[in-house]
């Protein structure tokens, strides 16, 4: 499944190749849960931005003309801070749908933007937009299946996990992809003694500091064993190591005049292009990411599940 779905993420993230890299690795390790998915219950995902991970991990898929490129605000030259390029809603965005998933969620997210481009997919029951540092709008027990992979985001980190347990329902399931500190192993701080501070600034971009909820792998199991409703039933390292390293660079400093290159294409040329370069890109990972096994010592991201008492 790993090579399926690193082919449908690039479609999507053509120009951050580095991202379809990494959501392959998560919506493969998510295909053993959704076996407990019941599409008779209510079920919700937490954060779900534009909803494109949900759609692709559970089977959906979209067409060759359609990426996340289309409306970006590109007014500053290097990200920083809580700027979000993604963060803005325009006629330029669009959705063409070749397969819709048989599995569908109710969607909360706290940015606007992001839930008017989810709400294209057609594949929520309902979008709420909700900062997850303040109690979920959804009544105790109301979920069967819950799911986050951004909970390092909040800066309430403990309540915020106590509180999608108290809106599973009895037997139900808490799904978490959780990146965790230990990330800091592998960031652009490291290469501070030879490249240099500003290489490290452009590299990072502020991202560490929206990590507000970033705890290390140890204190997050422990603030899950100390919550009696739960049983932790899987902890399984998603990807790490070198893998880390792509990610944090990637090709963030040239995203900028890339997306201004794609967007000035016509649509003929943008779609050939993007096909030619996908292909290549895929494969020059595709051997490496299909054999990839991530190791526990070097891991910086868990599928964690958790079963409701």
């Amino acid at each position: 499944m790993r090579g399926y779905f690193f082919k449908e993420f690039l479609k999507f993230f053509w120009l951050r190749p580095e991202n379809a890299l990494l959501l392959a690795l998560r919506a493969d390790a998510l295909q053993k849960v959704f076996k407990y998915f019941d599409q008779n219950k209510k079920s919700v995902d937490i954060s779900c931005g534009d909803g494109v991970f949900s759609f692709i991990a559970m089977g959906g898929v979209l067409s060759e003309s359609v990426d996340m490129f289309r409306s970006v605000n590109l007014s500053r030259t290097f990200r920083e801070g809580n700027y979000d390029a993604f963060d803005v809603f325009n006629e330029e965005y669009f959705i063409k749908i070749n397969k819709t998933p048989s599995k569908n969620y109710y969607g909360t997210d706290w940015k606007e933007n992001l839930l008017k481009k989810a709400e294209k997919l057609g594949f929520y029951n309902e979008l709420i937009q909700h900062d997850n540092n303040y109690k979920l709008p959804f009544n105790d027990q109301e979920m069967q299946f819950v799911y986050s992979n951004s909970a390092y985001w909040v800066d309430k980190f403990e309540e915020h996990l106590k509180d999608m347990v108290r809106i599973a329902e009895p037997n139900g399931l808490i799904v978490l992809e959780m990146k965790h500190k230990e990330i800091i192993n592998y960031t652009s701080s490291n290469y501070i003694p030879f490249m240099g501070n500003r290489f490290h600034k452009i590299i990072n971009a502020g991202r560490l500091d929206t990590w507000k909820g970033l705890r290390t792998k140890e204190e997050i199991l422990n603030i899950l064993k100390s919550i009696d409703e739960i049983e932790i039933e899987l902890v399984e390292p998603i990807y790490g190591d070198i893998l880390a390293k792509i990610w944090d660079i990637g090709l963030r400093p040239l995203f900028n005049p890339l997306v201004k290159m794609a967007n000035n294409l016509t649509e003929e040329q943008r779609i050939d292009i993007k096909l030619e370069r996908c292909n290549i890109i895929y494969e020059l990972f595709i051997e490496f990411l299909e054999d990839y096994t991530p190791e526990e010592s070097t891991a910086i991201e868990h599928l964690i599940v958790l079963r409701k008492k």
